[in-house]
């Protein structure tokens, strides 16, 4: 049903003339655009709104952890004037008596000292000591005081000092009228004569003067800031009825535990930005949730009159689009009736607009077009023609009667010289190089045939010239899977034979090297022979149209026949030095074997 659809729909944008194809395909992509745009503009503002969001919740989160780091130095503060306290040391490190008397004494003079250091901080509830003797001294108005000193006693006993600080929970005594949730510090503390330990003395801070901290800091109409501990119940919240409850259940549970900064999250059905900071010294988590409804409201307010004038711009836009349109389609309408004319074969055409945009632009490209075209069918059939006497030129070289005949001489010499054994090898070396030669007709061979064929010529030159010719072959295994045309390589060798080492005095050595580099297949042919002169040089390459029939199949040839099937980027390149040698570089396309298609004519022959 989809694809019938989208056919019909293809079918119909078809069959439109061009004014309408680029009337109503520009309303439709501006209409998309402009969709595009203002979801991308609410994504992208939205997204701004809520980084600053996240960015000044945090500065509010860190400003309630100073908060409360204040909060806590003063506490510990406050909690080493108390046992540093000439009437706590005194009376705690005095030894015990049973004297009832004194025992009220020294409870009213401790307790005075406690009460002179809580009088005027406000966010310190209470304060206590439990002393080593087992009694319990507390800054005044406490009562039903429940002793914990055992429990702390085992938790100072491997230290000398050092505060601990307790999570939020019930108060260990009633102020009030009843208990309330407090923060408590521990700390153990010795005499300051001889450091044995005295007891223990119990700061409380009221968790009501911890929440006001934060309950005042506004993080949106219904943002909201409360503090939990590594366990997911709540320390510290505004609403006292939160108080101990566990977000456990929570999406955003496990993600504030183990981060800091903003994420969003559904809570409820609404998304909420949750913004967490870690609070060390209690192991605790402040927290920060606003609603992004909040964070975008002003967002949603541009994006709707953001929509009312996109309206606008597009019914303009339409109108526009109409105008120009009839003043495209008007020179393309030249352009297709004078398209008709060359269609029907007439390639006397030519276009005349004075357009200087990009359709006048395409009339004097199909212009040139029409010229290029002439040429190149003219052309055609002189290239076909000349590729047909290049391939006549290989089939003749392939049977070169010099060469067989030279070879013949050399094999009844051999038998003069009753040398059967040579005689057998260099028959059948003449058999693999004419097998491979005749590759079954086909001019198309992979590199690896077409080094054994040169190979196998120059085993049976060796024959003739004794120890007067040696060869070297450095092949890149690389090369082997790469095709080439069929007698590219020989004809080079025989011509540094023929013309390099044939007049030379001592050894002849041909060395041949290929190789892949860049893309390419390079192939050098080097000889230490007798060299070519820089004016014979400049000659051998040189463009001669005119007189390739009369040439030899040598080094003009084959590099006429590589640019003829490769392009004019490959070909040959001649290096020589006069008395020391001469090397002809070989560049070629990296085709696989299989990539180079075979000429039909080949299948004929």
């Amino acid at each position: 049903m989809l694809t019938a659809m989208k056919n019909r729909v293809l079918d119909y944008y078809y069959s439109l003339s061009v004014n309408k194809k680029i009337t109503r395909s520009f309303m439709t992509v501006l209409s998309l655009l402009l969709i595009l745009l203002s979801v991308f503009t609410y994504r992208v503002s939205s997204a701004i709104l809520i980084d600053k969001a996240i960015e000044n919740t945090e500065q509010n989160l860190r400003l309630v952890s100073e908060k409360l780091e204040i909060i806590l130095d003063n506490s510990e503060n406050y909690s080493k004037i108390a046992i540093t306290n000439n009437s706590v040391q005194r009376y705690l490190s005095a030894p015990p008596t049973s004297d009832p008397l004194e025992n009220y004494n020294r409870s009213v003079e401790v307790s005075n000292a406690l009460a002179d250091i809580v009088d005027s901080k406000t966010f310190v509830d209470g304060m206590l000591i439990y002393d080593r003797n087992g009694h319990l001294y507390d800054s005044g108005g406490l009562k039903n005081v429940r002793n914990v000193n055992d429990e702390y006693v085992r938790t100072f006993s491997g230290s000398t000092y050092g505060p601990v600080w307790k999570d939020t929970a019930k108060s260990n005594y009633e102020k009030e009228g009843g208990t309330h949730p407090v923060v408590s510090l521990l700390q153990k503390f010795n005499t300051a004569k001889d450091g044995s330990p005295l007891g223990v003395i119990q700061l409380s801070i009221d968790e009501r003067y911890i929440a006001d901290q934060y309950a005042r800091i506004n993080i949106g109409h219904s943002g909201e800031i409360f503090i939990v501990n590594k366990q997911g119940t709540i320390a510290s919240h505004s609403d006292k009825s939160r108080l101990y409850a566990s977000i456990g259940q929570e999406p955003y549970y496990s993600w504030v535990i183990g981060h800091e900064g903003g994420r969003t999250f559904s809570l409820n059905g609404e998304d909420n930005l949750v913004v967490a900071r870690t609070y060390p010294r209690l192991n605790w988590i402040i927290v920060g949730i606003v609603p992004i409804k909040e964070i975008t409201r002003d967002n949603q307010i541009l994006m709707e009159k953001t929509f009312y004038l996109s309206l606008i711009f597009v019914v303009s836009a339409i109108v526009l689009t109409i105008l120009i349109a009839r003043s495209i389609t008007r020179p393309l309408n030249q352009i297709k009736k004078t398209v008709k004319s060359v269609q029907e074969g007439n390639l006397d055409v030519w276009l005349e607009l004075k357009e200087r945009d990009e359709i006048g632009a395409l009339a004097r490209e199909f212009n040139k077009m029409v010229v290029r075209t002439k040429t190149l069918m003219e052309n055609m059939v002189e290239e076909q023609k000349k590729k047909k006497e290049y391939e006549l030129a290989v089939m003749q070289s392939q049977i070169n009667p010099h060469f067989l005949y030279n070879t013949l001489e050399s094999i009844c010499a051999l038998a003069d010289l009753k040398r059967n054994a040579d005689i057998v090898n260099i028959v059948n070396q003449l058999a693999l190089f004419y097998r491979g030669v005749l590759s079954k007709g086909s001019h198309i061979i992979s590199m690896e045939d077409e080094i054994i064929i040169t190979q196998t010529y120059l085993e049976i030159l060796k024959v003739r010239y004794g120890d007067r010719l040696d060869s070297r072959f450095e092949i890149d295994d690389n090369v082997y899977k790469y095709s080439t045309i069929k007698l590219l390589l020989q004809p080079i060798v025989e011509n540094s034979i023929n013309h390099g080492l044939r007049n030379k005095r001592g050894k002849g050595l041909i060395r041949i090297q290929a190789y892949v580099l860049d893309g390419k297949v390079r192939i050098e042919v080097s000889d230490n022979g007798t060299g070519i002169t820089p004016q014979r040089l400049r000659q051998i390459l040189k463009p001669d149209p005119g007189h390739y029939r009369t040439k030899s199949f040598g080094l003009k040839s084959t590099d006429e026949r590589i640019k003829l099937y490769f392009g004019s980027e490959y070909g040959l390149e001649i290096d020589s030095v006069p008395g020391e040698g001469t090397t002809v570089r070989m560049t070629l396309p990296a085709i696989e074997n299989g990539g180079i298609p075979h000429d039909s004519s080949d299948d004929r022959r």
